[in-house]
């Protein structure tokens, strides 16, 4: 079948639309069900708590240029995690269309080759954090100016006018200061500009390999200099108060220069060089597709793929009745060789400073963005082997192959962060349920189920805060589990941090609510060490933890907290988490008609627990009411789960003759007088 000759303009916009649309396609389905996640929170606390300024004395100590785009950001987008998603999705549409302009700026004639690499750009499955919006929207931008820098680059090399090819130069060096102060990192991309600057003179000029590097550092002098510039900027006059981003700090990891140091280097650029341009197309799809456990999703993230693959082949059969004899034939290599080498020359460089400021590549949540900075040079290494190194069926296969690890593994990842807010927004929603108000310099330890366990203490503090103390300085203090925590409970201990030089988190061990999430299907625990209410599942840290825990510090009186609707959204339905909290917190007033009110309504509306343990409150409620019979009945249901009913009794019997604010031994008749 042959199709009429499309216009070249038209053919671009063709080409333009498919790279959007299979964007859009990856990354788009799942953003209005997606939140705030690490990094993210200290940054929407200080916007709320301490405006413009505050963010911006955020990043003074380390990146001071996002500190003004992030108060610009916050301005426009405010608390809404929708706004930030959709923000994230903008950039990287301009990311992927910068780097389509900056292949067909080199490769103007392989119009079908350079637009399925820039597929693979779009889709490259190493970096999997487009959810974590708010704080990767850096990289990202600074990723796709970096992109259209370059593509200004190489005009400029072809620009027939001195007007031209200044202005040119000016916009390259204007987008490369944006990527680079952004993110000092991606430093690795002025070694990629001098690289093409030598292939495109060489390529055009057809000349020698001395005449070639006389005139590449003649055209790069510009960007050299800007280069240089910064460099002396960083490494001699900004001083950074950040150790992650201290040149001083980062030079010191590597110690005494020696054999052994330079081995060391060389095998982890080694590892990160596999990793990032092979292992990147496997692994994460491997982990994801394994763990992800939603039917619904895996069929929809299926069915997207194949429509990535559809659209893909229609362009290409569309595409192939413009391509000339000598492209359709694929009697071209030369082109695909190049990619080839320059592809790897390109993942060299950029990975190189990664590597040498002590970072690098795991396939794990937060550590894999240090892949990013190579993924140009990936989609170009991964087509040179794929028009180079293969041919006929098995070319158009292994597009295919990577096209759906690429989508599958970003649509898996969305998944994932998808049920990582809402495990984070119900959580805040159920303390607020469960503790109206708690008493000002509280330290909250808050565990969530394993998946989607917390990494740094102001995933805790700030949510924390947004809901109590909204447009307020800190006043209660948070703290993720660890290892030793009990040890600082055991000693009432007293500890200060300052978080980004800025924020000062004053934790008081002696004044600790430990507030648990056993399983993604439980409801979350506010932890009173006076009970015996762990569930068997609960971790043996949390096990530790639990005695030194005080509900006390809950108000159950005060002015009930409400989650800001901007951040968490909508009150989630009223299921038996609901009823569960509401029971529990009116055994702590001692209202116990109130409890069994709430427990007979959640019975009534057929509720029940995941974990039975969370009958207990009820339990306890019946007894004090004088219903025999319901209290029986939820004792045997107690009593279903053998593991965790024994371990309340053990936990009951361990208590008996301690000071007690229930009463301990009518619960222990009630339910463990067969023991």
């Amino acid at each position: 079948m042959k199709f009429p000759r499309i216009p070249p303009r038209l053919e671009g916009w063709l080409s333009a639309a498919l790279v959007v649309i299979v964007t859009l396609l990856t990354y788009g389905p799942l953003i209005p069900s997606l939140g705030f996640y690490r990094d993210d929170w200290y940054l929407i606390w200080t916007a709320q708590a301490r405006g413009a300024e505050g963010i911006m004395s955020l990043f003074q100590g380390d990146r001071p240029f996002i500190g003004w785009l992030y108060a610009l950001d916050y301005n426009l987008l405010g608390n809404s995690p929708l706004n930030w998603h959709v923000y994230a999705l903008i950039i990287k549409v301009f990311s992927a269309l910068a780097f389509l302009w900056l292949l067909r700026t080199v490769w103007k004639e392989r119009k079908i080759e350079t637009t399925l690499i820039a597929l693979l750009f779009v889709v490259y499955p190493g970096f999997y954090q487009q959810p974590n919006a708010a704080t990767f929207k850096n990289l990202l931008l600074a990723y796709g100016a970096a992109m259209a820098s370059l593509a200004c680059t190489v005009l400029a090399l072809k620009g027939a006018s001195v007007f031209r090819k200044t202005m040119l130069v000016a916009a390259s060096i204007l987008l490369a200061a944006l990527s680079i102060f952004i993110y000092e990192a991606l430093i690795g991309i002025e070694a990629v500009r001098l690289i093409l600057i030598w292939y495109v003179l060489k390529r055009d000029g057809k000349l020698k390999i001395g005449e070639s590097l006389r005139k590449t550092i003649v055209a790069a002098i510009p960007y050299l200099t800007f280069a240089a510039a910064f460099l002396f900027w960083r490494l001699f006059l900004f001083e950074s108060t950040r150790r992650a981003t201290n040149v001083d700090v980062v030079l010191s990891n590597f110690g005494p220069l020696s054999l052994t140091s330079a081995l060391h280097l060389a095998v982890e650029m080694i590892l990160d060089l596999i990793e990032t341009s092979l292992l990147a197309w496997g692994v994460p799809f491997y982990q994801f597709s394994t763990s992800v456990g939603d039917a619904r999703i895996t069929a929809m993230a299926t069915g997207l793929a194949l429509i990535v693959l559809m659209l893909a082949g229609a362009y290409l059969l569309l595409m192939r009745g413009q391509a000339s004899p000598s492209e359709e034939a694929g009697e071209n290599p030369q082109n695909s060789r190049d990619w080839l080498w320059l592809g790897a020359a390109i993942i060299f460089v950029t990975t190189l400073p990664i590597v040498l400021a002590g970072r690098n590549v795991i396939f794990d949540i937060q550590w894999d963005r240090y892949t990013y900075q190579s993924a140009a040079g990936v989609a170009l290494f991964m087509g040179g082997i794929i028009f180079y190194g293969l041919k006929g069926r098995l070319r158009w296969a292994a597009l295919c192959l990577l096209l759906m690890s690429g989508v599958l593994t970003q649509l898996f990842s969305a998944n994932y962060y998808r049920r990582f807010w809402r495990v984070e927004s119900d959580a805040m929603w159920q303390l607020a349920w469960r503790a109206p108000q708690i008493e000002d310099g509280t330290t909250v330890v808050l565990v969530l189920p394993g998946n989607y366990a917390l990494a740094e203490e102001y995933e805790v503090w700030s949510p924390i805060n947004l809901v109590y103390h909204p447009r307020q300085e800190l006043k209660i203090a948070g703290q993720v589990m660890y290892d030793d925590l009990w040890l600082e409970a055991v000693l009432g201990a007293q500890e200060e941090r300052l978080v980004r030089g800025t924020v000062t988190v004053k934790r008081d061990y002696a004044k600790l609510l430990l507030v648990t999430q056993p399983s993604a299907f439980s409801c979350l625990h506010v932890i009173d060490g006076a009970r015996a209410e762990l569930t068997a599942q609960e971790r043996l840290d949390v096990q530790r933890l639990a005695p030194f825990s005080d509900a006390d510090l809950i108000d159950p009186s005060g002015a009930q907290a409400v989650p800001p609707s901007d951040i968490f959204g909508a009150e989630p339905s009223h299921d038996w988490c609901y009823f569960y909290q509401q029971t529990d917190l009116a055994r702590q007033r001692k209202d116990w008609a109130s409890a069994a009110q709430f427990a007979d309504e959640a019975i009534a509306l057929g509720y029940q627990p995941y974990e039975v343990s969370e009958w207990l409150p009820a339990l306890e409620a019946y007894i004090h009411v004088g219903d025999q019979k319901m209290a029986k009945r939820i004792a045997l249901l107690i009593r279903v789960d053998k593991k965790t009913y024994q371990s309340i009794c053990q936990r009951l019997k361990s208590l008996a003759g301690t000071p007690a604010e229930y009463d301990r031994d009518l619960l222990a008749e009630s339910l463990c007088k067969h023991d």
